[in-house]
Parts: C-alpha cells; structure tokens; sequence
C-alpha cells in the first residue's frame, strides 16, 4: 500500500492520515503509526503536521454526535527527510525521522500528554 499511496502522491494527489490511528475517550497522544512516514519517505515527499486541538471534548468516545465546543487546528511547516548519510541508509530511518518531527510539533500544539514519554520517578 505504501508503494502505490507514493505513486498516488508523486502524481500530485493529496494524502491525508491520521497517524494514531484511533480515537479514544482517555486524554494522550497515542504511538503513530508508520504508514504515513514511510510513504512520504519512499516519495521523497514532505510531511505537513496538523494539530487539532479539542476534538476530545466535541466528539466523546462511544457517541456519534459530536457537542458544541471550540476547536483549534494548528499547521506546521512542511517537514522533509533529511538525505541519506550513506548509501545503506534505509528509507524506514527516514521514515522515523519524519514521524519524530511530526510527532514533536503535535505534541507542542494539541494539549494532549505524550504517551510515549517515559514517566517521571515518583517522589518519596
């Protein structure tokens, strides 16, 4: 699939993802998905990260109608894959790459906690 959405996307074709996947009523910003990363990557093409903020409290968990409440979507710069440092470099290291970039300006802007963060020690 990663192969034919870069095709898709070299033909000027926009591609929209939802990296986490799914949506669920606990606050967090779930682990991404590859998928997305590693067909900019195959591409050579750059990823645009959006944050949208509020959703949680519009659209609860087990309901399909969405409530009254503010919303607040933020668009990042375009994020590019850096070149390969040598020839053996692989596009899934890139693929990472990106999905780190992404996931850094997502965090800063949707008002969720990371979940992939490792927890703090707690205090005696």
């Amino acid at each position: 699939d990663a192969d034919r959405l870069a095709r898709l996307a070299r033909e000027g074709r926009s591609l929209f993802f939802f990296p986490e996947g799914t949506f669920t009523r606990f606050p967090g910003l779930r682990p991404f998905r590859m998928g997305a990363f590693a067909t900019a990557a195959r591409a050579n093409l750059p990823v645009v990260p959006v944050a949208i903020r509020g959703t949680r409290n519009m659209l609860r968990a087990g309901s399909w109608f969405p409530r009254r409440g503010r919303l607040q979507v933020s668009c990042g710069a375009p994020v590019v894959s850096e070149p390969a440092k040598d020839k053996n470099e692989e596009a899934w290291t890139q693929a990472i790459a990106l999905r780190d970039k992404a996931c850094s300006f997502i965090l800063r802007n949707c008002g969720e906690p990371d979940l992939e963060a490792p927890m703090a020690p707690e205090e005696p």
